[in-house]
């Protein structure tokens, strides 16, 4: 496998939570899958880690060709956690579609915070040359 492209964001906690007062539950719902917000549920920090599901969400935008450009829904790329808690990415509707124009094979994802800043990667990589 090679890598097909690479995504990186970050994304200031306190800005995000700001957003997520001002915009109340129709800022979540425009953004995460119910799985994702299911998953926020069990963690006592859950704007803290949203705020990094996001960031990978930007992240894996990047990453994918030309993600960034086409006007991918935010639940077209879901960021669910395995059960060792790794990130990891599901991509539906046209993010699907990409990784399938593209020949993509998978997306790998990492997520980092501190109390400050949410930070993620992503890279997309693709069989052959």
């Amino acid at each position: 496998m090679n890598m097909a492209g690479i995504g990186i964001d970050s994304v200031d906690i306190e800005r995000f939570k700001k957003a997520a007062k001002d915009h109340g539950i129709k800022f979540f719902e425009k953004i995460f899958t119910v799985r994702e917000l299911e998953y926020a549920g069990t963690k006592k920090d859950n704007l803290t880690h949203m705020a990094g599901k996001f960031a990978a969400k930007e992240a894996v935008k990047k990453a994918i060709p030309d993600g960034a450009e086409i006007g991918l829904r935010w639940t077209d790329i879901e960021i669910l956690n395995s059960e060792d808690g790794k990130p990891y990415a599901v991509l539906h509707g046209q993010a699907e579609k990409l990784m399938k124009k593209y020949n993509l094979t998978d997306v790998h994802v990492s997520i980092s915070h501190t109390h400050k800043v949410a930070v993620s990667n992503a890279v997309v990589m693709k069989d052959g040359a």
